[in-house]
C-alpha cells in the first residue's frame, strides 16, 4: 500500500516538474519570438529610409521627404526615417512637420545612433539629436524681431500689446524703487509720460537690466545710451533714433530669449555664430548705437504747468537711475531758461561815497569817459555740466563674456 502511494506521489512530482519546464521553455520561446517580431518590425521600411538618406545627402530634400513618407507608411517607428524626414523638413522650411518627427523620436526613446544632424560629425543617439534639434526649432519659430523695409530691426509685437508691456515695465521699476514722489500723489504713469515716452523709458530700463545681468557689455550699454539719451533729456542732448518710440516687449521676455539662445549653444542646438548674430539683432532692435534716422526733439514748455510736468518727469527718471544728477540739473536749467527764470545769484552793488572835489571853472569841453562793458559769451547749457558729473553716469558693473 505504502509503495503504491509513494509511486503515485513520485509520478505526480515528475509530471509537475515536466509541466513547469515546458512553461519556462514556452515563456522563453514566446519572448524570443516577440523580440524577433519587434526587431523585424523596426527594420521594416528600411529600404525607403536608406534611399531617403542618400537623397538628403545629395541635397534633394523634396524626394528625400517623399521616401521618408513611404518608409513611415510601412513602419511609423523607423528611427532613421523619422530623423531624415525631420532634417529634410527643416531644410524645406516645414518646421511643424519636423517638430512632429522629432517628438515621435523622443517618445520612442531608442538606442540607435547616427551622424545625421550631428553638429560635430560624430555619432550620437538619435533621441539626443532629436531633443537638440527640437530646441533649435523652438528658437527659430519664436524670433522676437523682424526686419523693416529700410533694413532696420524692430520687435514683432503689436502696438496695443507693446503699450501694455511698456507701462508694466515702468510700473514694476517704480514699485521696486518705492519712489515716494510717485506714490504719494494720486496720478498714474499716463499722467507722467505719454505713450511714446513710456516706450522710450521702457527701452532704457531694459537696456540697464541687460547690463546688470551681464547679457551686454559695458561698451554696448554706453554707446546705445549715449546715442539715444536725448529721448530722456530732449533739451540738452541730440534727438534719439526713431525706433525708440516703437512698441517693445517686456524685459523678462527679452532676457528669457537670450537665455534660451545661450542654452542652445551649450547643447549644440545652434552654433556660437548663430547665437551672436541673433543676440546682436535683439540688442539692435532694442536701441541702435548709430541711428539711421532721428526724431525731432521735444519743444521746450512755454507755460508753468507743462514745465512742472517736465520737472516731475526728471525726478522720476533720476530715481529710476536712468539719468545722473548732473544731467538732471542741466535739463532743469534748460527748462527754467525757456520759461525766463534765472536762478543764478546776482552780485550786490556796493555803494561807495566819494568826496566831492572843488569845482574849477574852466573853458574846457567836458569829456565823458567811455564806458566799456565786456561781452560775456553765453555758454550752451550742455556745457555747464562739470566733467566729474559726466563721469557719474551709472554704468552697471558688467563682466559680460559676449
Amino acid at each position: 500500500m505504502f509503495a503504491r502511494n509513494f509511486s503515485r506521489v513520485l509520478l505526480s512530482a515528475t509530471a509537475l516538474s515536466l509541466l513547469s519546464a515546458c512553461a519556462v521553455v514556452d515563456k522563453q520561446d514566446t519572448a524570443e519570438k516577440s523580440n524577433w517580431f519587434v526587431s523585424m518590425f523596426e527594420k521594416s521600411g528600411q529600404e525607403y529610409a536608406e534611399k531617403a538618406t542618400m537623397l538628403y545627402l545629395q541635397g534633394d530634400f523634396d524626394k528625400s521627404l517623399q521616401n521618408t513618407v513611404e518608409a513611415l507608411k510601412e513602419n511609423p517607428r523607423n528611427q532613421q526615417a523619422l530623423l531624415v524626414g525631420a532634417l529634410a523638413s527643416e531644410k524645406l522650411g516645414r518646421y511643424n512637420r519636423a517638430r512632429q518627427y522629432y517628438e515621435d523620436l523622443i517618445i520612442i526613446n531608442g538606442d540607435e545612433t547616427s551622424v545625421l544632424g550631428s553638429k560635430d560629425s560624430q555619432p550620437h543617439k538619435i533621441v539626443e539629436t532629436a531633443k537638440n534639434n527640437l530646441r533649435a526649432i523652438t528658437i527659430t519659430q519664436n524670433k522676437l524681431t523682424i526686419e523693416n523695409r529700410d533694413g532696420s530691426k524692430s520687435f514683432s509685437i503689436s502696438e496695443k500689446s507693446g503699450a501694455e508691456q511698456s507701462k508694466n515695465t515702468i510700473a514694476e521699476a517704480l514699485s521696486k524703487k518705492s519712489i515716494p514722489a510717485v506714490q504719494t500723489q494720486p496720478v498714474g504713469i499716463d499722467d507722467i509720460f505719454n505713450q511714446n515716452e513710456q516706450n522710450i523709458v521702457s527701452r532704457f530700463l531694459i537696456l540697464k537690466e541687460l547690463a546688470e545681468k551681464d547679457l551686454i557689455t559695458k561698451e554696448e550699454f554706453l554707446t546705445r545710451r549715449t546715442a539715444n539719451v536725448g529721448g530722456l533729456l530732449p533739451l540738452t542732448n541730440p534727438a534719439p533714433g526713431v525706433g525708440v518710440i516703437e512698441p517693445v516687449p517686456s524685459p523678462d521676455l527679452i532676457i528669457e530669449r537670450i537665455e534660451i539662445l545661450k542654452d542652445g549653444v551649450e547643447t549644440r542646438a545652434i552654433t556660437p555664430r548663430e547665437f551672436s548674430a541673433e543676440r546682436e539683432v535683439i540688442i539692435e532692435a532694442l536701441m541702435s548705437p548709430n541711428p539711421r534716422e532721428r526724431l525731432k526733439n521735444k519743444a521746450p514748455s512755454k507755460n508753468i504747468l507743462d514745465a512742472a510736468k517736465d520737472l516731475r518727469r526728471l525726478e522720476v527718471l533720476y530715481e529710476l537711475d536712468l539719468i545722473t544728477s548732473g544731467e538732471k540739473e542741466a535739463e532743469k536749467k534748460a527748462i527754467e531758461k525757456y520759461l525766463g527764470i534765472d536762478r543764478t545769484p546776482k552780485k550786490q552793488e556796493v555803494k561807495t561815497q566819494v568826496k566831492a572835489e572843488p569845482v574849477v571853472k574852466a573853458k574846457t569841453e567836458e569829456v565823458k569817459p567811455a564806458v566799456v562793458t565786456p561781452k560775456v559769451e553765453e555758454k550752451p547749457i550742455e556745457q555747464e555740466i562739470m566733467a566729474e558729473e559726466i563721469v557719474e553716469i551709472k554704468t552697471p558693473q558688467v563682466s559680460s563674456p559676449f
